[in-house]
């Protein structure tokens, strides 16, 4: 099996590239992976050790985002191999989920995992013949897109830093592997997905299938459902500009003078540009209460509430 990694900011459209990938008969999506970081932790030299088998289940048991995956609790794909890789042990459980999806011999996996981005170096050493994608999208509309959720930033200027302190790891990773690491925009994703996705799996070096276009290569985990409630359905093309609705003028001024000419510099057009004017010392203690308190309370029982009706225990 070949890896491919979905990298970026989150609300990027990770997800929607990973499903428009699995659409291929012979690939497979699997749901995010942050757990594979606990694991690499676990493994000597930064993934490239030997791990024991017994001891890293035990580990991912107790990970919320392990049991999201409702894989068999016996792992029958690991019974007879106590010693592993960190990259076969992985590796293992993309099987074992391929099988629960009805792919069980996948030519090629896709993780799509924003953070993927954020170590790239570590991918690459455990998984030498792996390819990644960095996916952008115009960071208002990813601003559009976090703000309501029960995770990450609630308040423009945050999300402005979120999304830029985000954008360097994937810029890194392009500039430190271009034969590897491979940038698509969103925006063209849903616009013209035939023609993206076909030049897209030229580079990969991966078959291209009409199938991708429609988006529905991938079963969304009943946690996230909600937030990925668009997928497994052809792109809709209202999301490019529903930021200009779904955010206030102010916002979108306080989220270009935040990120300087970071929007323009990756093709996006400012609204306000050089113009825009910083966040005031009123708006900005409003701002810190508000995120504060959504984080620290408001989120927080947001979350577990998700995760009780939703994670396997």
């Amino acid at each position: 099996m070949r890896p491919v990694f979905i990298g970026g900011c989150e609300r990027s459209g990770t997800t929607l590239l990973g499903s428009m990938l699995g659409g291929h008969p012979e690939y497979v999506c699997i749901p995010e992976m942050p757990f594979k970081f606990d694991l690499l932790r676990l493994s000597p030299n930064g993934g490239g050790g030997i791990v024991d088998t017994a001891n890293s289940l035990r580990t991912l048991k107790k990970r919320s985002s392990f049991r999201i995956w409702e894989l068999p609790s016996d792992l029958p794909a690991l019974a007879h191999e106590p010693l592993l890789s960190c990259g076969e042990f992985i590796e293992r459980l993309v099987v074992t989920y391929g099988q629960k999806v009805a792919k069980p011999t996948p030519s090629v996996w896709i993780d799509h995992t924003p953070k993927n981005a954020l170590y790239a170096a570590t991918l690459f050493r455990t998984f030498p013949e792996a390819k990644m994608i960095h996916i952008v999208r115009d960071g208002r509309a990813v601003a559009a897109s976090v703000l309501p959720l029960d995770w990450g930033p609630n308040e423009i200027e945050p999300a402005a830093r979120f999304w830029a302190g985000r954008l360097v790891y994937g810029l890194m990773a392009e500039s430190r592997w271009p034969d590897k690491v491979v940038r698509v925009y969103y925006e063209d994703l849903v616009q013209a997905p035939e023609a993206t996705l076909q030049k897209l799996c030229a580079t990969l070096d991966i078959e291209y299938h009409p199938a991708m276009s429609q988006a529905v290569g991938f079963q969304v985990p009943k946690y996230t459902a909600q937030q990925h409630a668009l997928i497994g359905h052809a792109p809709d093309r209202s999301r490019v500009s529903g930021w200009e609705t779904q955010l206030t003028p102010r916002q979108v001024e306080i989220f270009e003078y935040t990120t300087g000419d970071l929007l323009e510099m990756l093709g996006y057009t400012p609204k306000f540009g050089l113009h825009a004017k910083k966040a005031s010392r009123r708006e900005s203690l409003i701002a810190g209460v508000r995120e504060l308190y959504k984080k620290e309370f408001a989120n927080r029982q947001r979350r577990q509430k998700r995760r009780k009706e939703t994670v396997p225990t």
